[in-house]
């Protein structure tokens, strides 16, 4: 079996592997709690069923890749910002707080990226286009933040003892690791594109393997079965941390008002 052919198939297997993730949220009626994720994943199935069969060099394969990944960025930072909603449910003026910080850091990738494909755009001859180096560039930025904002969060639970809800929690450790190696793979790609089939191949794999993982850990006990994030062995510590977050959402709610 060529590379060709391993990617073919292990496309296969994570469009499948997709696809269960979506019939798993549904049979477990969590399609409205995890709205944009759901929405995210039904992205990624149609954009893979469209490409079957259809030619790489194609005008047609072209329009799906590129809508669909440019659907699929945005719907990540949807599904990233309902994920830190969901979990400092019980704290909403720090939640909206850290929604709106998700928001000023896409726009200001965005406007670092452009600027940055614009002053280092590649020579090319006259019969190539440019654009997939700006969009590359764009994507990559989106892909970035939202790499940085799950990781901030994370950080941020690890350190708050925060009750979050364990398919929450599964969900964000999941999508920080597959966001970041599809990040990676980006970076790596335009570093070398001469070796783009065999990058590609191994980010199919690692998507493969999270969407399996949450196939498995995403149950429907998880929504009331809660995990504290942090300082869990340290119960005074946590106390005191607890007052600082309370205290915190409070000055927040105050500034909102």
């Amino acid at each position: 079996m060529n590379l060709a052919e391993f990617n073919q198939w292990v496309g296969y297997l994570t469009m499948a592997a997709a696809a269960g993730v979506l019939a798993q949220l549904v049979w477990l009626g969590l399609v409205r709690r995890y709205l944009w994720l759901v929405s995210y994943f039904l992205a990624d199935v149609l954009q893979s069923a469209l490409t079957i069969g259809v030619s790489r060099q194609s005008f047609w394969y072209g329009y799906i890749y590129f809508g669909g990944q440019a659907a699929k960025a945005l719907l990540a930072v949807a599904a990233s910002t309902q994920l830190w909603l969901l979990a400092l449910r019980a704290y909403p003026a720090l939640a909206q707080f850290g929604r709106r910080v998700a928001i000023y850091m896409l726009l200001g990738a965005l406007l670092l990226a452009a600027a940055g494909a614009w002053l280092l755009e590649p020579p090319r001859s006259t019969d190539q286009s440019i654009f997939p180096h700006y969009f590359n560039a764009l994507e990559g930025a989106v892909d970035s933040m939202v790499v940085l904002f799950l990781v901030a969060a994370t950080l941020f639970l690890l350190w708050f003892p925060v009750e979050v809800p364990r398919n929450v929690a599964v969900v964000i450790g999941g999508l920080v690791f597959y966001l970041f190696q599809y990040w990676a793979g980006l970076l790596l790609v335009n570093l070398y594109p001469q070796s783009a089939h065999g990058i590609g191949a191994v980010a199919l794999s690692l998507y493969a393997a999270v969407l399996i993982f949450w196939i498995v850990a995403i149950r429907n006990k998880g929504e009331s079965v809660t995990a504290v994030t942090g300082h869990r062995w340290n119960p005074e510590e946590a106390e005191r941390l607890l007052g600082q977050l309370d205290a915190i959402n409070a000055r927040l709610e105050q500034a909102a008002r």
